[in-house]
């Protein structure tokens, strides 16, 4: 009989511990509020076509602590781009990592669907809440979509860490309020 009331008992908690992880993320807003220029805010470092090829997104981290400024970017519009041509703002098109930060705003509280779109590997953050994640290489196509929480309207804090190996290169989000169409997300929700 005491183990019927483990299994029992074990049985619960894995309920409880599923309906917890299906649970919208609650992002936190910036506090203070900020009020931001168009754009986001881009560090890149790239070591070309010759040199050491970035595989993972492990080794993209350890590149950036060389990372410089680049041009803003207007958004998370990236479409996927020819063979050869630069990555985002970033003059080279081959083996760049980057450190995408601001803000992502929103205009009224409730439940978001968040969808970023990469090529190659991708680390997002919104509101404290990671809501992407490849380590390796892919092609431009969706990544996870993830369910978030807005508690209020305003700005989120926003960070991405993206890399690029070799051929084409893309980085975008889609977004959408429950209930409505997830659509490609305008470049003028995002600051710098």
């Amino acid at each position: 009989m005491p183990f019927v009331r483990t299994g029992a008992f074990a049985a619960a908690l894995a309920l409880i511990a599923g309906a917890a992880l299906s649970a919208p993320l609650k992002l936190q807003p910036a506090n203070p509020q900020p009020s931001p220029k168009a754009g986001l805010d881009v560090k890149y470092v790239g070591t070309g076509n010759q040199h050491k090829k970035i595989r993972d997104l492990g080794q993209a981290k350890s590149m950036l602590s060389k990372a410089q400024p680049g041009a803003p970017l207007r958004g998370l519009d990236y479409r996927d781009t020819s063979k050869g041509d630069n990555v985002m703002t970033f003059e080279g098109a081959y083996n760049v990592a980057a450190e995408v930060t601001g803000y992502m705003r929103f205009d009224s509280p409730g439940i978001y669907e968040l969808e970023t779109w990469s090529n190659d590997g991708i680390e997002a953050w919104v509101g404290g809440q990671q809501i992407g994640m490849v380590r390796g290489i892919q092609g431009c196509e969706a990544n996870q979509r993830t369910e978030v929480e807005v508690p209020k309207a305003g700005w989120y804090p926003l960070k991405i860490i993206y890399f690029q190996k070799l051929g084409t290169s893309c980085l975008m989000m889609k977004s959408g309020k429950q209930g409505e169409r997830i659509t490609w997300t305008p470049n003028d929700v995002f600051g710098r």
